[in-house]
């Protein structure tokens, strides 16, 4: 690809904003970085051609001759200079890294402009998209103006007036089954365009990826912890997120998201239909009760893995991003039609930005940096950008000024849930058209389908802090019956239902929790339309629950956090609701009544989340451990798995373990004794280390081991220091070079 956007990058861009007094405009072949008299660049948007709607993505491939201009600028975007203040490069990196000044507004720290977990994330990325989609309909219009003088050039012209930035709707059901929710045009390597002189070629598909030319070393060496700083393009969903060699797995991301896209229309419907003021409904910072848009964007990212999508510092430089937002900017454009007397209110910041103090408060009138409205240096805020066709675009279910009931019946015909509800009578019901449900064979109750009558609807509410320990974007996994033992396969498994994630990055302490729901009432229907659950009682539900309801935690990495290890503050609860069913399909259900909380449906771990599988394979504390510690009457084994596994001189770290985060809490008796386990590696790399113990006088238990996966060996090191008094602390770091990094820590107290 770098061939081709070399040979673009010579052909002469100049910006040409349409219909608006520019000051940062330059003639053809100037260069778009220059500024006049010192006027710093204004984002205006789209000016000159009228208010166009910004389409899907599949629906824009569609319109030919728009889709063949809209992939030909965007390839040059790509192409342009990456030291061009307007460069693909450069405005990608306003978002994270490489951490600096962009049109001459200085900041502080090693973070990015944008603000995350904060009341302004949503009208900030408004600007930004913006001045994204400005400088791609420039090349639009620099394209179309290559046609051959007459109707050949005033027909590409119409088409690059309606060129905007499409989004990707990733919780609408797929158009095509079998395609999936991933678009195909966001897949392929190639894509086929019609030159401006009637030849037609393949090019490198400038959606697929983005190639850094050159990719500079340092741009990215703040992220040392990762590997971003050698891949000459970006990745998504990584087989090895820590291998400088990474590549593309495309189908796997399509995979995952498909899996997941039930529950996120679920859930963007519940967004859509349940008022919360804005600034709880907007961002995960002052989140509502039922959930967020931010937090619902945060799955996606996380569904990219260990790629780019996956890291905040780096998810802009992905062209996914850009599409993946324009959704965003589109549902709260959306939102604030449908609820137009609420809108962004004073907040205190939990986290700084290049340009914003941690703990300061922003609310309508605080500046966006850094994004200027005018060439004298006046910035946009969240009051000047509430009207997002000032930018000159619009979305097409916002069109002609639609009614709040216009407005409710498109909801429905794209979000609304297959089930509403779960019926006490054991009904199952939909919004129409209603489609007759056939009970299977073994069953011998009645189903039938009832508009009017109330139904419950079940949900698991999460709370989990936004940082973790390592500050990776993780998430809480959500399953009707057991999942595969492999995380690796969690996302796709046949009986997954839904997480909540949050991303974060390792320069992120916002140090708060965040609430959000996973809908259950859907899968709940198909399992009782299978014969799996016997009725929709609200007792037998709640039985079948306590017997199938599993969750895990899960890194972005696919890496375990076992349950015994959950961050502090992390809990799921499984709750119910009555809800009214509308009646037609301009109305939408209404709870009524109070949630009802079900805290004896504790939810399973995944094989081995209780630290069983993960290390020594124990499932509580065996007598072993308990010879090395004298008396454990007083130690709960539910929470001492761990430290009594590593105890055992018998257990072994298998080959290839997954090495998740994993924790210990228990009474300790006072030790008599204090032991190191020492391994001894075998020859052979396929056969586990063997352990021994031996005992020492110190007051310090040393614990080595080794895990080997070929090609090479996978070290192991441990240590726990043993305060003498009452209070204890066991520290377990793991640390899995050549397979995958994990860290542990136990706290035992007396």
């Amino acid at each position: 690809m770098k061939t081709f956007l070399t040979s673009l990058a010579g052909v002469a861009i100049s910006l040409s904003l349409l219909g608006t007094s520019q000051a940062a405009s330059l003639g053809d072949g100037g260069s778009c970085s220059a500024r006049q008299d010192d006027s710093f660049f204004s984002v205006v948007g789209v000016q000159g051609t009228g208010v166009q709607p910004r389409l899907e993505l599949r629906e824009l491939q569609k319109d030919t001759e728009t889709w063949n201009l809209f992939i030909q600028a965007f390839a040059r975007f790509q192409a342009m200079n990456q030291t061009d203040k307007l460069s693909y490069f450069q405005i990608a990196g306003i978002h994270g890294a490489p951490f600096g000044e962009w049109d001459g507004v200085k900041g502080d720290g090693l973070l990015g402009f944008c603000p995350h977990v904060s009341n302004l994330f949503g009208t900030w990325h408004r600007p930004y998209l913006a001045l994204f989609e400005q400088i791609l309909h420039d090349r639009a219009v620099n394209i179309a103006n290559e046609f051959p003088a007459g109707t050949a050039r005033e027909q590409a012209r119409k088409a690059a007036d309606k060129v905007r930035l499409p989004y990707w709707d990733w919780a609408v059901d797929p158009p095509n089954s079998t395609d999936g929710c991933m678009p195909a045009s966001l897949r392929q390597k190639t894509t086929s365009v019609t030159f401006p002189n009637g030849t037609m070629g393949e090019i490198p598909n400038p959606l697929y990826e983005y190639d850094f030319h050159p990719l500079n070393f340092d741009d990215f060496s703040v992220l040392e912890e990762l590997e971003f700083k050698y891949w000459n393009s970006t990745i998504r969903y990584p087989a090895n997120g820590y291998a400088t060699n990474a590549t593309s797995r495309n189908d796997e991301v399509n995979a995952r998201i498909g899996a997941q896209q039930v529950n996120n229309r679920d859930m963007l419907y519940k967004l859509l239909t349940v008022y919360q003021p804005f600034n709880e409904w907007s961002n995960k910072a002052n989140g509502g009760k039922i959930g967020n848009i931010e937090t619902l964007h945060d799955g996606i990212h996380n569904s990219f893995g260990l790629g780019n999508m996956g890291i905040i510092e780096v998810s802009a430089f992905d062209p996914v991003f850009w599409f993946h937002h324009a959704n965003i900017d589109r549902l709260i454009a959306i939102y604030q039609t449908r609820y137009p007397n609420t809108y962004v209110e004073d907040s205190q910041q939990v986290k700084a930005t290049y340009s914003m103090v941690k703990n300061s408060t922003q609310g309508t009138a605080s500046v966006l940096a850094p994004f200027h409205m005018n060439a004298k240096g006046d910035m946009w805020t969240s009051t000047t950008s509430r009207n997002w066709e000032s930018f000159g675009y619009t979305y097409p279910e916002l069109m002609n000024n639609p009614s709040n009931d216009t407005l409710t019946l498109t909801i429905n015909r794209l979000y609304r849930p297959q089930y509403q509800g779960l019926n006490k009578n054991n009904t199952l019901t939909t919004l129409p058209p209603i489609q007759n449900i056939t009970a299977p064979p073994s069953q011998n109750q009645t189903q039938t389908l009832n508009q009017t009558a109330d139904a419950i609807d079940w949900m698991c509410e999460v709370n989990m802090p936004t940082d973790i320990q390592n500050k990776m974007t993780y998430s809480v996994r959500v399953f009707l019956g057991e999942p595969n033992a492999n995380p690796k396969l969690w996302a796709t498994d046949k009986n997954y239902v839904g997480q909540v994630a949050t991303l974060s990055s390792p320069r992120m302490d916002s140090n708060m929790t965040i609430t959000a729901n996973i809908v259950l009432t859907d899968m709940l229907a198909k399992r009782f339309k299978a014969g799996e659950l016997k009725s929709l009682e609200k007792a037998a539900v709640n039985e079948y629950l306590q017997e199938n309801f599993y969750w895990g935690i899960q890194q972005v990495d696919s890496t375990e956090i076992l349950r015994a290890k959950a961050p502090k503050g992390l809990n799921v609860t499984v709750l119910s609701v009555p809800v009214h069913l509308p009646q037609s399909e301009h109305e939408v259900p209404r709870w009524i009544g109070n949630f009802t909380y079900h805290p004896d449906i504790v939810g399973k771990p995944p094989a081995g989340g209780n630290g069983s599988a993960t290390i020594g394979g124990a499932s509580g504390v065996d007598s072993t451990a308990s010879s090395t510690l004298g008396s454990v009457e007083t130690l709960d084994p539910s929470s001492m798995v761990e430290l009594s596994s590593i105890l055992n001189p018998s257990s072994t770290l298998g080959p290839s373990s997954n090495l998740g985060p994993s924790s210990a809490t228990g009474l300790l008796p006072t030790l008599t004794a204090v032991s190191t386990v020492i391994r001894t590696l075998p020859s052979d790399p396929l056969t586990p280390p063997s352990t021994v113990i031996r005992t020492l006088p110190s007051g310090t238990l040393a614990v080595a081991g080794a895990s080997t996966s070929t090609p090479g060996d996978a070290q192991l090191s441990t240590e726990i220091q043993v305060i003498d008094g009452v209070t204890r602390t066991v520290v377990v770091t793991m640390d899995v070079t050549v397979v995958e990094t994990s860290y542990v820590t136990a706290t035992v107290a007396a």
